[in-house]
Order: structure tokens, then C-alpha cells, then sequence
């Protein structure tokens, strides 16, 4: 999609808009998330010439019921005002019973939502109470929300007689989730976000459904049809691109456009700097991670990864200092617990990081990083029954995160099962596949089970998968350089690049693009024979590099002819 200041701007009004909108119905997470990337929008986009608050000019963007969204529903009466006034200070001190109360059976879309919302709220509160214990003998498993099936019977009914507003489809979308109904939920939860776009909420519950790769492409292809110009969109489909390992090109080119206009704000760098910690690039997501928390320095979110970052690189130091920060900043944060947990580790203290991570589960059951590191804490003080739990337990929450099916994988090597190991590993590759341990792991079990060309088939994939990482860490220096304005050291490092692909037969998207690069800076240097070779090695790809190398090679004809 292609970016526009006038479609920026129109982006920044509506979610002006949301986080009021939002906020009115007790979605925070959703308002958290608007006022988040509000604040990186450039200073292009703000007025600082006129007072904003004191304009009617701006009265549909800061009043709440003069909002788009607030102003398509029917208005309340003075009544229903004081009502929902009262009921929302209630649900703002998580008296969720008493707003239930308060609103009785009020059918207005605002009040019936409010109230649908706390009840179900009370009901996940009730199941958090009852499940408390973290593998032990008083744990319930499968303690559910007991509110569940009213909300359920109650927001059904409605939806067949239409009632349902954008916000009342949402919560019948997590509602119909919870009951195990993907398919449904993920179209009632499209549905929502066609009334109103801008609760990010509920793209982040329709994330969660994506499981697969075709899955991607098929939503993606959907709301490129039916969203095109939405910036939303764009902001979700970057966020599944992480969550579902998609190549980084995927990522870049969703989130290249997006940088431009939010660089500053909070969520667009920890979302560049998560996307080069999974893609392995721990330098460039150190140095990201570590702007973001001078920036920031009380934001904990995203702080569990940005632990995991210094563990691998076994910065104790700067890991201490960061559980020590986090600690002073909110002691029981799920987020802080498990960067204690994983500076405990990193200091062979593993008994106790169980604790921390366990600690982390209590305040969120759905951490499904904090139950991976739980598992990886058990399997190094060999409780290999309570490891394969809570891996189970990992994968249960989130399905498409490879750390949680590779260390069931390791734990059915150690206690001599291959062919279950197999499985799981085969699980992590599939979501994994450019990941050269995944192939080094499935290659070792092929070879307990004497199976060697099978063995040796993923010992060269493996091989391949290492050959990639040299070559996209080369791209990676190359680019710094360029970012410098060192064009010529950035030249060396791409020629270099283009060389040994020539020499492996491994022409693939990367090096068009670098060949298409290397070919204009020829061109630039009136080298035209080098040009043509570089423009050469593109003329056999897809769009856009042969419309590229087709008329870098025209121009080359036109030149040389001139020159004759």
C-alpha cells in the first residue's frame, strides 16, 4: 500500500477518536495501543499554530459524543448518561459486579456492551481465583469462565435480530473464540472491524486466529480487497508477519511506509526491534531495544523479549541493570517477572528463576513465554515430565511460536524417544524454516534412527540455512554503510555478495535487488560492460526486478550505441 500525508492525516484524527472511543467502553489495551503510535506521528501532522482543545474545529475529534463513531448511535438520555457515568466509574475500580447492576438490561449499544463486558470480565476474574497454583496439586486445568454461556445466549440472540454494534460483535467474536469456534469467531471479529476499524483489539483477536501461512495470504488478500486504503490494516498484517515467522522482506515492505511517518513512536520501534531479534539480527535488535528504552525507560512491554536478547548475547551486566529497573518500576508485572527469571538463569541460578517464571503464569495465565522459559528452566534441572507439561502448556496458549514445540522436540531426544522428537521438530521447522538448528536438530535424530540420507538431506539444509544467515547479516553491514552515506564501502560488501551467489547458483529475490542496485552505481561510473553483467543476473526474475534489469539494459544499448 502506498502511503499518503493526506491518508496519514485522515489516520490521525480517527485515532484521536478511538482512544476517546475506546477508553468510553473500558477497552485500555486498544486505547494504550492508538495514543501509542499517536505520539511517534511526525510533527508534519500537528498544528502548534492554533490551540487545539479550545477550536470547534476539533470538537468531532476530542468531544466524546460528537466522535464519528459515538455520533452513529442512537443518543443517550440524561438518564442513561448519569447511568453510564456511574457504571463506568465502577468498572474503572474493577467493581465488575456492580456494574452489571447498575445497568440491569439497558439495550443502548454503549451501556450494553459496558455491561456485557464487565460480566465477562468478572467471570475471567472468578477463573483466575480458582487457578492460582502453577503445577501443583490444588491447580485447575480447565477452571472456565462460569459466565461464558449467558454472555454467549444473550449476545447470540442479538446478533440474529441484528442488535449488535461494532463493539457488541467484538465481544461475540472472543466470546465465540472461548468456545473453540475459530472459524465463526474470526468472521464475526472481520465484521466488527468493518463498523469500526479502529479498536485494535479486535485485530489483535483476529491475529490470534491466524494459524498458518495460507491462512496469512488468504486474510491478507481479503483486506487488501475490502480495506485498501486502511492503515490499520497495514499495522496488522506487520504485526502477524512476526507472529507467524513470514520472510523479512514481508515485514520490511509493510513496515518501511509505516516508519516513515511513526518512527518516534514506541510500538513501531519495538516492533522493529522484536523482527530482527526473531530474524536473529541480535546486534541491530540490541541497539533498537536499547533506544527504545532510553526513549522509554518505563515501558515495560516487550521487555521479556529484550531479556531473552541479553541472555543469548550473556550481557549480565546489562541484564542485571535491566531486572533491577523493571523491579522499580512494577515489581509484579508479568513482563518483570520473567526478566528476573532469565537473569537468574543467566547467573546458573535456575531453582530460582522457576519461581520468577511461575510468578509470571500467576499474574497471566496466557504468558505463553513465561510457561517456553518455565519448560527451558525444567529441562535444565532435568524435571523433564514437568518440562513436556509446560511446553504443552505453551503450545496450548500459542500454537505458532517454534520455541515451545523445539523444546518438546529436545526433551523426547534426551529420554531416547526419536521418533516423537521427530514430530516436534518437525512442527518447529515448518514454522522455522530458515532456521538452521531446526534442520541441525531433525538431521541428529535421523541419524539415531540410522535413517543417513535423510539425515544427511537436513544436514545440507542446515548448511544452506547458514549460508543465508552469512548473507543477510553481509546485507545487513551493507546497508548501515549506505544509511552512513558510505555508498562505496556498501558497494564492496553487495558485489561481494552478488559474487557468491553467481558462484552458487542461488539467484533469488535478495540478490535481483542487490544486482539492480550494483548495476546502477556501474551505470553512475560509466561501467557499462560491469552494468550489463549485474543487470543480467535480474533479467529471469519476477516483477518488479526484469521490468528493472529490462530498461537499465535498454539504456546500456542506447549508450554504447551513442558512443559508437
Amino acid at each position: 500500500m502506498i502511503l499518503t500525508d493526506d491518508s496519514i492525516q485522515a489516520f490521525k484524527v480517527q485515532l484521536q477518536q478511538s482512544i476517546i472511543v475506546c477508553s468510553e467502553r473500558g477497552l485500555f489495551y486498544a486505547s494504550k495501543w492508538a495514543a501509542e503510535v499517536l505520539n511517534g506521528i511526525k510533527d508534519d501532522f500537528l498544528d502548534d499554530k492554533v490551540p487545539f482543545t479550545q477550536n470547534e474545529v476539533h470538537i468531532p475529534t476530542i468531544s466524546t459524543y460528537h466522535t464519528d463513531y459515538e455520533s452513529s448511535l442512537p443518543p443517550l438520555s440524561e438518564r442513561d448518561y448519569n447511568l453510564y457515568q456511574y457504571a463506568k466509574t465502577l468498572f474503572n475500580i474493577r467493581h465488575f459486579h456492580s456494574v452489571i447492576d447498575v445497568l440491569g438490561q439497558s439495550k443502548h449499544p454503549k451501556l450494553y456492551f459496558l455491561r456485557l463486558y464487565a460480566k465477562y470480565l468478572a467471570g475471567e476474574k472468578r477463573k483466575e481465583e480458582f487457578s492460582q497454583d502453577v503445577l501443583g496439586a490444588t491447580e485447575q486445568t480447565r477452571a472456565d469462565n462460569a459466565e461464558l454461556e449467558s454472555i454467549y445466549r444473550e449476545l447470540h440472540e442479538d446478533y440474529e435480530h441484528g442488535r449488535l454494534d461494532a463493539f457488541g460483535l467484538y465481544l461475540y467474536g472472543i466470546v465465540l473464540k472461548k468456545r473453540q469456534l475459530a472459524f465463526r469467531a474470526a468472521a464475526i471479529l472481520l465484521e466488527s472491524i468493518r463498523k469500526y476499524q479502529y479498536n485494535w483489539s479486535a485485530w489483535v483477536e483476529l491475529a490470534t486466529l491466524v494459524q498458518t501461512k495460507k491462512m496469512f495470504m488468504d486474510l491478507r488478500a481479503l483486506l487488501n480487497r475490502e480495506f485498501e486504503t486502511s492503515v490499520m490494516k497495514e499495522f496488522f498484517l506487520a504485526k502477524l508477519c512476526i507472529d507467524l515467522n513470514q520472510p523479512g522482506n514481508f515485514f520490511k515492505d509493510i513496515m518501511d511506509p509505516l516508519d516513515q511517518y511513526f518512527s518516534r513512536s514506541a510500538y513501531v520501534l519495538s516492533q522493529w526491534a522484536t523482527f530482527y531479534y526473531d530474524s536473529m539480527d541480535y546486534n541491530e535488535s540490541l541497539v533498537l531495544f536499547e533506544e527504545l528504552r532510553n526513549s522509554y525507560p518505563s515501558r515495560l512491554d516487550d521487555m521479556d523479549v529484550f531479556s531473552n536478547l541479553l541472555y543469548l548475547q550473556n550481557l549480565k551486566h546489562k541484564l542485571c541493570a535491566l531486572a533491577l529497573e523493571c523491579e522499580k518500576i512494577d515489581k509484579y508485572r508479568p513482563e518483570t517477572c520473567c526478566v528476573r527469571g532469565n537473569y537468574c538463569v543467566l547467573k546458573h541460578e535456575t531453582a530460582e528463576s522457576v519461581e520468577y517464571f511461575k510468578r509470571a503464569i500467576k499474574l497471566n495465565r496466557s504468558y505463553h513465554l513465561a510457561w517456553t522459559l518455565l519448560g527451558h528452566s525444567y529441562f535444565e534441572l532435568q524435571d523433564l515430565s514437568a518440562a513436556i507439561e509446560c511446553y504443552r502448556r505453551a503450545v496450548e496458549v500459542n500454537n505458532r511460536d517454534y520455541r515451545s514445540w523445539f523444546g518438546l522436540g529436545q526433551v523426547y531426544e534426551v529420554m531416547k524417544y526419536p521418533y516423537d522428537a521427530l514430530y516436534y521438530y518437525h512442527k518447529a521447522t515448518n514454522l522455522r524454516p530458515r532456521d538452521s538448528r531446526m534442520w541441525a536438530a531433525l538431521s541428529g535424530c535421523y541419524e539415531v534412527l540410522k535413517q543417513h540420507d535423510e539425515a544427511l538431506n537436513y544436514k545440507h539444509r542446515a548448511e544452506a540455512c547458514d549460508r543465508l544467515k552469512d548473507r543477510s547479516e553481509m546485507v545487513q553491514i551493507a546497508e548501515i554503510f549506505k544509511r552512513r552515506g558510505r555508498l562505496d564501502i556498501a558497494i564492496d560488501f553487495y558485489h561481494k555478495i552478488w559474487q557468491r551467489s553467481i558462484q552458487e547458483n542461488a539467484i533469488d529475490e535478495v540478490t535481483a535487488d542487490i544486482s539492480i542496485q550494483l548495476a546502477r552505481y556501474a551505470m553512475s561510473k560509466n561501467q557499462l560492460y560491469d552494468a550489463e553483467q549485474y543487470a543480467i543476473t535480474s533479467l529471469n526474475m519476477s516483477h518488479p526486478y526484469h521490468e528493472q534489469a529490462r530498461d537499465i539494459l535498454d539504456e546500456i544499448g542506447r549508450l554504447s550505441k551513442a558512443s559508437v
